[in-house]
């Protein structure tokens, strides 16, 4: 008790510390993640005794879902449709022909490197490391200098790629799990039920509860210090719907998060979107201590040269090829096709698909959970480091 009591203590002091000089923080190129992750490291390296995954950061996934949930509806609440009403096009081909082939990258470049291994046990890593996550490169999307129709392609396709990387990874666990081979039928059921489920739920709910904010708002029923916050029950309750439904809660809090950018533009929409993000970057920050943690511990015996090398080509050529490739016929000049390429950093969606491989897949080799978990790390710096590109 006393050590849970002292890594408390830890992460709300560096929270404190972080909110009160974040800005001078980021003049030294160092992210939030940056932040929160090596001190994550540090306090494991103090504090926590060298016991192979002492620290049970399965305790922690619930709450890891959900903001990674939160920043999903928010990033899709901010995605300002009227933009990609014209720039559609580089979303939807980073999503459905460059997803795909760093996903059957991935896996080629695995099964090169660890013959020994499974084959399915290498497309679940390869699917854990295919999705992309926007917070990571904050500083990129918010930047001015870049144009909006490359910085709105990687918010929507880190936004949506992790909905729709849901139920590959389901199928491979399932398969991996008991031991069958993969069945063409089932994924394609369980992509339609996964994605189907979680665009009926966020359309229902997000109805029902836009039409209960409207009714308010008319009558001014609410009170302002109880609404603050509404924007993040939302999310909440429509990614639990979803996942209590079978569907995939992710890539409903994404849907309801653009439904919510359509419906409200302007008087309900920036304070209360404000707030969850503010929220949100908040749990994203005591997550990543959470994980520096965790990562110390289960990497402590060091990791081999194959592990590093196939983490190193995750965050390059199994990204950028397939990239440069989707973009080949654009207009995009060749500067922002590898923006677009570079900026595929690894994130909350890869933390939470690692934890339900350690949870529900017995015998899963070591060698590639140090592989997700050091590709994680790695991205959070030197995307981190690379986040502000002029």
């Amino acid at each position: 008790m006393e050590n849970e009591y002292a890594i408390f203590v830890a992460i709300t002091s560096l929270v404190i510390v972080y909110s009160l000089f974040a800005k001078r923080i980021g003049q030294l190129s160092i992210t939030g993640p940056m932040f929160m992750l090596l001190f994550g490291f540090c306090f494991a390296y103090f504090f926590s005794a060298p016991n192979h995954l002492e620290f049970d950061v399965s305790a922690f996934q619930i709450y890891i879902e959900l903001t990674l949930a939160l920043i999903l509806f928010g990033d899709a609440a901010k995605a300002k449709i009227s933009v990609l009403t014209h720039s559609y096009a580089y979303p939807l081909l980073l999503l459905l022909i460059a997803m795909p082939l760093t996903f059957l990258f991935g896996t080629y470049i695995g099964t090169i490197l660890f013959p020994n291994e499974p084959f399915i046990h290498l497309a679940l890593l390869a699917i854990i490391l295919t999705p992309t996550d926007a917070a990571l490169s904050s500083n990129f999307i918010d930047n001015q200098k870049i144009p909006a129709q490359t910085r709105e392609a990687v918010n929507v396709e880190s936004g949506l790629n992790d909905g729709l990387a849901v139920p590959v990874f389901l199928l491979l666990l399932y398969s991996a799990s008991n031991q069958q081979t993969i069945n063409l039928t089932n994924t394609f059921t369980i992509a339609v039920k996964e994605i189907g489920v979680a665009i009926i739920v966020a359309i229902v709910i997000s109805i029902l509860v836009f039409k209960l904010v409207i009714f308010s708002e008319k009558y001014r029923l609410y009170n302002k210090q109880n609404e603050v916050f509404i924007c993040v029950a939302i999310a909440i309750l429509i990614f639990l719907v979803a996942q209590l439904f079978g569907g995939s809660g992710f890539f409903a809090a994404f849907t309801a998060g653009l439904l919510f950018d359509f419906k409200f533009k302007k008087a309900f929409k920036p304070q209360r979107l404000s707030n969850a993000h503010a929220l949100a970057n908040t749990c994203a920050l005591i997550i990543w201590f959470i994980f520096g943690n965790f990562a110390f511990n289960y990497l402590i015996d060091g990791v081999s040269l194959l592990v590093l090398l196939y983490a190193l080509c995750a965050l390059t050529v199994m990204r950028i090829i397939p990239v440069l490739l989707s973009l080949l016929f654009t207009q995009l000049n060749l500067k922002q096709r590898f923006l677009l390429a570079w900026f595929g950093p690894r994130g909350l969606a890869s933390v939470v698909f690692t934890l339900i491989l350690l949870q529900q897949l017995d015998g899963v080799s070591e060698q590639l959970i140090d592989i997700a978990i050091l590709t994680i790390i790695l991205s959070v710096f030197l995307h981190g480091i690379s986040s502000k590109v002029k």
